[in-house]
């Protein structure tokens, strides 16, 4: 992962995007290490190695879907500074394994957190227990959230599609806390560590359709973003949270294989860095820190 402090030096390294449901190709600089423009919806997906970070900001409000594992924290928390979030308005466990929850504890020192949101899947790890603790100490809100539950995120709809209302599944990446984003024409879906039956759900919902942006359930594992997954939400733009050189191959050739049948423009944190997509106006801008490996 590259410094923070460089970011601003690679901000004319932009890839610039046409995205689906009548998007248009964006001009201009958006995106990178400063505030994101006014009127628009943000989402970065920050490098934090195999693991998941994703910060979403819009109509000056900050959320945090994820924060890497506990070494991760400091970058989580440097990246945020850089991106002008001073306090954040809500955080998202998607699911309770240590590479989606270890950085949270630095966040806590560095900002306010007003909200927790949690599928309510009980995991007795050490790792979960101390986040559940640093909760605690925080004075957050906790809330459990389930398919059906609307949320407003600075004027953009979070409509919460999985885990289902009643029995969770048996698997807790079954469990993770999918988010569908929904900004004027654009869609983004966030579903964190999302497996075949979790995807299965997904897809035999109301929430179908074309989407904009897809973060890669799984870190792009071959058990995910499964054939039927990927056909009833088609992304224009798919964005992989994976570290180099990981022990468990991913992304793995399967899952780039499907992906690349549905057409989606893929960008990977451990190929470009941090990925930083901005929709303003009808556009769509991609910025990353690896710019080298973007064309």
């Amino acid at each position: 992962m590259l410094p923070r402090s460089l970011l601003a030096s690679l901000l004319p390294f932009l890839l610039l995007l046409a995205c689906a449901c009548g998007l248009i190709p964006g001009e201009g600089s958006l995106g990178g290490a400063s505030p994101p423009p006014s009127g628009s919806l943000s989402v970065s997906f920050i490098d934090v190695g195999q693991g998941d970070g994703v910060l979403v900001q819009a109509g000056g409000e900050n959320y945090l879907l994820d924060a890497g594992r506990a070494e991760e924290g400091p970058n989580v928390v440097d990246f945020l500074r850089s991106r002008g979030v001073e306090s954040l308005d809500g955080i998202v466990v998607s699911n309770p394994d240590a590479d989606h929850i270890g950085g949270f504890l630095d966040v806590f020192d560095a900002f306010e957190v007003a909200t927790v949101y949690v599928s309510g899947d009980p995991k007795g790890t050490l790792t979960y227990n101390s986040f559940l603790r640093g909760v605690r100490d925080e004075g957050s809100k906790v809330e459990v959230v389930r398919t059906g539950r609307r949320l407003d995120w600075g004027g953009v709809q979070a409509d919460v599609i999985a885990p289902p209302p009643g029995e969770l599944f048996s698997e807790t990446n079954d469990n993770s806390v999918a988010i569908l984003l929904t900004y004027g024409t654009a869609r983004v879906l966030l579903a964190g560590d999302a497996e075949a039956r979790e995807e299965e759900y997904m897809a035999s919902g109301q929430y179908t359709g074309p989407l904009t942006v897809l973060k890669v359930t799984h870190h792009g594992s071959n058990t995910s973003s499964t054939p039927l997954f990927l056909s009833r939400f088609p992304p224009k733009i798919a964005v992989i949270q994976v570290g180099a050189d990981n022990p468990y191959g991913h992304p793995t050739p399967e899952t780039l294989d499907r992906l690349q049948r549905t057409g989606a423009r893929v960008f990977r944190n451990d190929e470009h860095g941090d990925v930083i997509v901005t929709i303003k106006d009808q556009k769509v801008d991609v910025a990353v820190t690896k710019p080298e490996a973007a064309f």
